[in-house]
């Protein structure tokens, strides 16, 4: 069912059009938090800008295509939120277009419609993991040039397949050549957003590349001479820009430090990184990850009985012959219609039953997302596929579509690798690994599932069934978002760079520390913020004096700590902020106590406590602490300078014992304006 895109998709398109403007309006200036990762992503760029060198002066843990992109937009409009927000908008609208077009060439437009509003409101605007201000703009530029080259695959499959119709057999040398040039066209784009991709991120590359070599091997078969040639075709681009890039980078920076600092490659990774990638992708536990799968996969078996049950006894008709006995054990799909309708009331009810029972059956914390069993659906529709493309072949057929439906298949199995035991559909990473694993989702429930009944008009109903609900899960997520983002979102931070909306706690506690950094320090002047945070010399125009935007755990060994205490004291830096927060997704969870000691005791004793800052001044707080707040730390003897002070309201502050006093002060309230708690329509 290989479809075109024509007019009659523009009322679906317009659909679709309305439903993302409505979420830009109802998740504006709300996408981002300013403390976990997004200042990374807002101050990386604008060091490059300044001269820095990425890998050896910043360092960097993804492909350097995202932060030289994002600087090329500063120098040209300028460093602001308004570029950043720019750049994921028009990324997400690309990443909804391909979805929509990949969608179209396996589905009908109210399926692919359903694929493509999913992905909107369970990946693109998402509260953590947004497309618009995301923790990582290399996931997102890695998402949509991974889909841009399973695309141009596609494309390529479609060309090589004209060439291939026996129709096409007696075509005349000039069109043939025309059809030729045009595959080849496309596999060569292929294979260069394939290398963009992986300079992005790179195990987004590497699911670009898996899909362009089952694309090639598939179509050139059975001829191996025609299927090495493209892929070379398709290989070369890729590799001459991978290759061409990282070996300019490590001529200037040097090899250890790309292939070991970066962590690029996955060399050398650290405890805790390897503690977070072992629960982001289920391996913490993979015994349970597995039992948790299948459970997911029994409750989509289960909602397909319902749907089936629902769909045979609506078209049942009321009339005509009684269907022949079978038992239950003995029924299959296609046998349905002979069921009696009690056996389907029977079947209906037990399907619900164990749908509704199973994530709360034993002492397991049961995932309840659909796309957890999405592992088991691939590797399912993959082997079908796979034995249904050889059978055609052995008939002397060349089914394009299933071509298509592989590709499209091993890009989204190989996108998962990361997550593999375990895909959330909530979580930050999943808004970019998704995408096509959402398409392939929708496509099984509206063709193979739809097409086991034998009757048309239950196999129509099924289909309808489905796709409504995928269509229902849609509207309900934008509900839910819509709400959580105008209840949640209520602090308005506004910043020389650009306006954010934010939780009011951690607005709070931002806007403070702003007002005192441009009070007590001047433009260009380092100030370091750990272990994130560094949003903060983005929004007030100072400098990182240290290499890494963030220090949570595993960036920083000894060395690493040592290297930033000796970047602290060569850049004279004077003020250090902590931020209070919780790290405990890479086990150790507070900063100064469970990792960075010796740093955090460096600190302590060449700087002293000068302010607080958030919704509670207690200056008793510790790091560790439930309460979200800021400590600013003054450096013991430094040059004289404005008297740093804490936010009005913070008298308490006067009290401390005199082992952590510092020259703490109360100031006026309309300083720094604690009343900007407001709340924002």
């Amino acid at each position: 069912m290989a479809t075109q895109i024509n007019k009659r998709d523009l009322p679906w398109v317009a659909f679709i059009a309305v439903s993302f403007v409505v979420g830009i309006a109802v998740s504006w200036e709300r996408w981002g938090n300013p403390l976990v990762d997004c200042g990374r992503e807002m101050n990386q760029p604008l060091r490059l800008v300044r001269g820095e060198m990425l890998y050896s002066e910043v360092r960097h843990i993804y492909g350097p295509l995202s932060p030289y992109f994002n600087a090329a937009l500063y120098r040209v409009f300028g460093p602001s939120l308004g570029v950043l927000y720019a750049d994921g908008i028009l990324t997400a609208i690309v990443i909804l277009a391909l979805v929509y077009w990949l969608s179209r060439r396996l589905m009908g437009r109210a399926a692919s419609t359903a694929a493509t509003l999913s992905v909107m409101w369970l990946c693109a605007f998402k509260q953590a993991g947004n497309y618009v201000l995301p923790y990582s703009y290399a996931a997102l530029h890695g998402c949509a040039l991974g889909l841009a080259t399973l695309a141009l695959l596609v494309r390529f499959v479609e060309l090589r397949g004209e060439e291939q119709t026996p129709a096409r057999e007696d075509l005349d040398r000039r069109v043939a050549a025309s059809l030729s040039r045009r595959a080849a066209a496309s596999l060569v784009a292929a294979g260069a957003t394939a290398g963009l991709a992986t300079l992005a991120k790179t195990e987004m590359g590497l699911a670009a590349l898996c899909a362009g070599v089952i694309a090639v091997v598939l179509s050139g078969y059975p001829s191996s001479r025609r299927a090495s040639i493209s892929g070379v075709i398709f290989i070369t681009p890729a590799a001459l820009l991978v290759l061409g890039v990282y070996g300019y980078i490590g001529a200037l920076v040097g090899w250890r430090t790309l292939a070991e600092e970066s962590l690029l490659f996955l060399r050398h990774l650290p405890p805790d990184l390897v503690y977070f990638n072992k629960r982001v992708s289920g391996f913490d536990q993979p015994l349970q990850s597995i039992i948790q799968m299948f459970g997911a996969a029994a409750r989509l078996a289960a909602l397909a009985v319902t749907i089936g049950a629902v769909s045979l006894l609506f078209t049942r008709r009321r009339k005509g012959p009684a269907p022949a006995r079978v038992s239950i054990a003995d029924l299959s799909v296609s046998d349905a219609g002979r069921a009696s309708t009690g056996q389907i009331w029977l079947l209906l009810a037990a399907s619900i039953l164990v749908f509704v029972l199973i994530p709360f059956a034993g002492s397991l914390a049961w995932e309840t997302g659909p796309y957890l069993a999405m592992p088991l659906l691939l590797l399912g529709l993959l082997g079908l596929e796979f034995a249904r493309h050889r059978k055609q072949i052995s008939n002397g057929v060349i089914n394009t579509r299933t071509i298509v439906l592989l590709t499209v298949s091993v890009y989204a199995l190989a996108s998962l690798a990361r997550v593999i035991l375990r895909v959330r559909s909530g979580g930050a990473y999943s808004s970019y690994l998704l995408p096509a694993s959402v398409i392939i989702f929708t496509y099984a429930w509206a063709h193979p599932f739809a097409d086991l009944f034998r009757e048309s008009s239950t196999r129509s109903l099924a289909r309808n069934i489905a796709v409504g609900l995928i269509l229902a899960d849609a509207v309900l997520t934008a509900g839910l978002l819509s709400y959580r983002y105008r209840d949640k979102n209520t602090y308005l931070l506004k910043t020389d760079r650009g306006t954010m909306i934010t939780v009011p706690d951690l607005g709070q506690s931002m806007d403070e520390a702003i007002h005192f950094i441009k009070r007590e320090t001047t433009v260009g002047e380092p100030v370091a913020v750990m272990p994130e945070g560094s949003s903060l010399d983005f929004f007030t125009d100072r400098v990182n004096p240290l290499r890494e935007e963030i220090t949570t755990p595993g960036y920083l060994d000894l060395e690493g700590e040592q290297r930033a205490i000796n970047q602290l004291k060569q850049s004279n830096t004077r003020f250090v902020l902590v931020t209070n927060r919780p790290t405990s997704e890479f086990g150790p969870k507070v900063f100064g106590q469970d990792y960075c000691q010796v740093l955090m005791q460096w600190i302590e004793q060449n700087f002293e406590e000068c302010a607080i800052f958030g919704p509670d001044h207690d200056p008793n707080l510790q790091i560790g602490d439930k309460t979200f707040f800021i400590r600013a730390y003054r450096k013991r003897n430094a040059s004289p300078g404005a008297q740093a002070s804490l936010p009005a309201g913070s008298h308490a502050a006067l009290n401390l014992p005199r082992s952590r006093q510092g020259y703490l002060r109360s100031q006026d309230a309309r300083d720094l304006n604690p009343r900007r708690r407001l709340k924002v329509s």
